[in-house]
């Protein structure tokens, strides 16, 4: 494990981590001055940030308990990017949300002695698969936007059709315990950071941010356990 790997391992072990991350989205939100200018949807995104910050710590951490919060914070966020017009970004909640139902029962049966999940290693047969279904999960979202009528620039429309199409394939990847889920999770949350800055949801921008270094320490907590397995 190089050095940069270390640092990063250190940082999302640290137990202030989580505490960091929670003030780092509270100044997101005071920043959209919420008490005199009042917006629910920023209401509504700071709640299900609360949620899928910790969600996400845990599930890095492969701590079984991060499918419940998981569940929490995908009602809010699905609400808060319906009322923002960000289709593709709010599809796959409903997805996310049975997922980590299945996630709950599937981890729960495959924990080592310290009550954390076992890795599993890509096949190359399965990323075949994955990359199917991330094509399928394209074109789906094309079609679904039409559909509810959603009004999209071309950037959003682009943006939301992978951010649909990554979503659905690293969530399915994440509960079925292969580690490959984070390299996903590391282009989806750089392509949601860009889309919320562009449609001006700040809380759901830097709760993104968070994730995306969240999930390079999935990458390195998933492998150094992968190593030790």
């Amino acid at each position: 494990m190089n050095k940069i790997s270390k640092v990063i391992i250190s940082i999302g072990r640290h137990k202030l981590y989580p505490y960091f991350c929670i003030i780092c989205v509270t100044f997101a939100f005071l920043y959209t001055d919420p008490f005199s200018n009042f917006n629910f949807r920023y209401v509504i995104s700071y709640i299900g940030a609360m949620c899928g910050l910790v969600c996400v710590i845990l599930l890095a951490k492969r701590k079984n308990l991060g499918n419940v919060l998981g569940m929490l914070a995908n009602i809010a966020e699905c609400c808060a990017n319906f009322l923002g017009g960000n289709i593709g970004a709010a599809l796959p909640s409903f997805y996310y949300f049975g997922t980590h139902i299945y996630g709950l029962i599937t981890w729960h049966k495959n924990e080592d002695r310290n009550k954390n999940v076992k890795v599993r290693s890509l096949s190359e047969n399965a990323f075949l698969c994955a990359l199917i279904f991330l094509i399928f999960a394209v074109f789906l979202n094309v079609y679904l936007t039409e559909a509810v009528g959603a009004k999209n620039t071309i950037y959003q429309l682009i943006t939301n059709c992978f951010v649909f199409g990554l979503g659905v394939v690293a969530q399915l990847l994440l509960m079925m315990r292969y580690s490959f889920n984070w390299y996903l999770w590391v282009i989806l949350n750089v392509l949601v950071v860009g889309l919320n800055l562009y449609t001006n949801n700040i809380i759901i921008a830097v709760q993104y941010l968070i994730y995306l270094f969240n999930a390079v320490f999935g990458i390195c907590e998933w492998k150094l356990s992968s190593k030790k397995a």
